[in-house]
């Protein structure tokens, strides 16, 4: 009887872990599909999904931060921060409720609110580069530049080719005229991304504060180019050699984009007159088309 009795027991037992798995693998097919929607803008879809999915398990964490989602798509600030903070009490460790808890918060500029959420995300998370480059956007905007100086530097650290996070601290350390350091992380952001034009036009927003007007020309040349306006980049590049006549970068550049104008005979001027000025890639590049530049 004793057997039979503890079969029973085992068997019920099993009976509610598989009952409460199933809840679970419900719930999740149900806020995927959710997801879907909501990319989709399949808006009532997703709400019909979303709502299977708390039915089913309304201690799925991952249910309620896409209830989060769908409610920020219908541009329901107030009901999407209900929803992700549903998402963090029922889920304590899920970092991507707490970066979406601090998203929402900064985008109704609670500012103090969105940073408590983030640095509990990089609590969770003390790795994610992105979460600490979150965290220095907020403590920026709250002011606290020292202390987004080190967040931003963090996410360096963990993450060296996070283009955002050098361009952020390029910015935060223009506003401490740290323009030296501001220079190197604009130029870091810039190897990693050849066409991030923002950073072009914060180097010639420090060149002009330097007094450096030639190169700030060709830096907004530079931001031009990225856009393909390369008229633009032309008639900047021109500026910056009119500004600095024995600038050598500069005739390079306006070279280039006369080519692209297909304006050959000036670019190979302007080529000569950077090679002249000792500047090694017009050299070779002339050197290969046996153009002499003497």
């Amino acid at each position: 009887m004793a057997k039979s009795l503890a079969l029973v027991t085992a068997l019920a037992m099993t009976a509610l872990v598989v009952t409460s798995c199933d809840k679970k693998s419900v719930a999740d097919e149900h806020t995927f599909r959710a997801e879907v929607y909501t990319d989709l803008n399949k808006l009532d879809k997703a709400e019909r999904e979303i709502q299977l999915a708390i039915g089913s398990d309304a201690s799925y964490s991952e249910a309620w931060r896409i209830y989060g989602n769908l409610w920020a798509k219908k541009g329901n600030a107030d009901s999407a921060i209900a929803m992700y903070a549903k998402a963090t009490t029922t889920g304590p460790d899920n970092f991507e409720a707490f970066v979406a808890l601090s998203n929402a918060y900064a985008a109704v500029n609670k500012i103090d609110s969105a940073i408590s959420a983030i640095r509990k995300a990089v609590e969770i998370k003390p790795d994610s580069s992105l979460g600490y480059n979150n965290l220095g956007v907020l403590l920026t905007n709250a002011q606290s530049f020292s202390d987004a100086t080190k967040a931003f530097q963090t996410a360096i650290t963990k993450d060296s080719a996070n283009v955002q996070a050098h361009y952020n601290l390029g910015n935060v350390l223009f506003k401490q005229n740290r323009l030296d350091e501001a220079v190197v992380s604009f130029k870091k952001a810039l190897n990693l991304n050849v066409n991030f034009t923002q950073c072009y036009l914060e180097l010639a927003n420090i060149d002009d504060r330097m007094n450096r007007k030639a190169e700030a020309a060709n830096n907004r040349g530079l931001a031009a180019m990225t856009t393909n306006n390369v008229a633009a980049a032309r008639d900047a590049f021109a500026s910056s050699v009119t500004i600095d006549p024995n600038y050598a970068v500069g005739y390079n550049n306006l070279a280039h984009a006369q080519l692209k104008l297909n304006a050959r005979e000036e670019a190979i001027e302007n080529f000569k007159k950077a090679a002249r000025l000792g500047y090694a890639d017009a050299q070779r590049l002339l050197t290969a088309e046996k153009i002499s530049w003497n």
